[in-house]
């Protein structure tokens, strides 16, 4: 009678098993479909007066678009340090001051009426290179006049069209390479520095230091900058803002379902095929239709459960009606 009615279950459970296993296989899975502009490898599309190439290939690509005459825009923060090296600057790694001597000396800014990259004062040039790449790299400051506001305007200059490149020298540098003097300056009580000879003798700082070179750059100089034909738009008492051409290269990357916006527009990316994209406006049928999607593959996984744990219950069933019986 036990292994009689354990045979009905067993062939209840299999039943069940087979009819979810039925359904897995007739149910049609829905489709995505949108409609929109279909695109292929290389095709290009124009936007707001930006024309984008497409790039596609296994399922995935993107945008991409170049504009070679590009605005950029760069900033010289006052008391910024930069480098200068075979006639163009850059700026000058974090954390790499000049050292206690920068140029002291008695150059002045309206010593130099030499534009940008043309030496003013001349004074006794000194590599300096401190974190840079290239030992022959000069060391300057950009120095915005008035911009501390000593000459009592309060720190509100206004009209200003200039700014200074002061060179600045790395002092334990210079005094490593110079055998008649220490390796360390001494400071006074009042805060001079002093370089000591090693006959025994001292001299002020400044006064052992050559004069710096100091070079004027004024609004509208040409200014070789990182590689770029740069122009010095505006000068603040921050510092000075700086404009140039150059290539700028976009791009968007995309798979199936990302939201590419092109001029305004937003659109949803779909691949019909792997070689095929399609962008449609139609966001919200498409995230419909993958809500469909989903939908259906959620139940098909669990026809599938019903399939396995039917199919286990039948096992179990049979192990446990001809398991022994004691007595």
């Amino acid at each position: 009678m036990q292994r009689r009615a354990a045979a009905i279950y067993v062939i209840f459970f299999v039943l069940v098993a087979i009819g979810a296993y039925s359904l897995t296989t007739v149910a049609q899975q829905p489709s995505v479909s949108v409609d929109g502009q279909n695109y292929s490898q290389g095709d290009t599309i124009r936007a707001d007066g930006t024309q984008w190439t497409v790039n596609v290939m296994d399922g995935e690509g993107n945008l991409s678009s170049v504009n070679e005459s590009a605005r950029f825009t760069g900033s010289l923060a006052n008391n910024s340090s930069l480098l200068f090296s075979e006639g163009e600057y850059r700026p000058a790694p974090n954390g790499s001051g000049g050292g206690a001597g920068t140029g002291t000396g008695s150059a002045s800014p309206s010593a130099s009426p030499g534009g940008p990259g043309t030496p003013g004062t001349t004074g006794t040039g000194v590599s300096t290179g401190e974190g840079a790449s290239n030992d022959s790299a000069t060391r300057f400051l950009v120095a915005v006049p008035n911009a501390s506001g000593s000459n009592g305007s309060g720190g509100n200059a206004t009209n200003v069209t200039s700014f200074t490149l002061r060179q600045q020298f790395e002092t334990s540098e210079r005094l490593r390479e110079d055998p008649s003097v220490a390796d360390v300056t001494l400071t006074a009580e009042n805060g001079t520095q002093y370089v000591r000879y090693r006959n025994g003798t001292s001299q002020r700082l400044d006064e052992y230091l050559p004069a710096p070179e100091v070079r004027n750059v004024s609004v509208g100089d040409s200014f070789p900058y990182k590689n770029n034909s740069t122009t010095v738009e505006s000068i603040n008492t921050s510092g000075a803002t700086l404009t140039w051409e150059g290539r700028l290269t976009r791009s968007q990357d995309f798979e199936e379902g990302t939201n590419v916006t092109l001029g305004g527009t937003k659109y949803v990316a779909h691949f019909p095929e792997n070689s095929t994209l399609t962008l449609s406006e139609n966001v919200s049928g498409y995230q419909a239709e993958q809500a469909a999607v989903a939908g259906f593959n959620n139940r098909i996984l669990g026809l599938w459960g019903i399939v396995i744990i039917s199919l286990f219950a039948a096992v179990l069933i049979i192990a446990l009606a001809y398991m022994p019986v004691r007595g």
